[in-house]
């Protein structure tokens, strides 16, 4: 009868050594588990970040190209038309700045 109960005591500590190595076993495989998944999670909230801040700068690029073109189309436009100056306002421009330096220093 004592043999039975300390065979039984044993089988049972048996049970009991297999139980927790499998809930050890099983615990470890649930944190890897949780580190992968909150690694993924990780990635696609980082994911979501770039690209909503990649729209963002290219709204602000948008909006600054459509505000430049009106101020770039002037210069254009005022660049145009100082390259267009007539021959004649250029010799009266030069005539001018010359009667005016004569005037100034006399007979150079």
């Amino acid at each position: 009868m004592a043999l039975e109960a300390i065979e039984e005591i044993k089988q049972t500590e048996a049970k009991a050594k297999d139980i927790v190595k499998n809930a050890n076993a099983e615990a470890k495989e649930l944190v890897q588990k949780a580190i992968v998944e909150a690694e993924k999670q990780y990635n696609d909230v980082l994911a979501k970040a770039k690209e909503k801040a990649d729209k963002l700068i290219n709204d602000a690029v948008n909006m600054g190209d459509k505000e430049a073109e009106p101020i770039l189309a002037q210069g254009r436009k005022e660049a145009e038309d100082i390259s267009n100056v007539s021959e004649d306002k250029k010799l009266n421009a030069v005539k001018l700045v010359v009667e005016r330096i004569v005037k100034v220093h006399g007979n150079s």
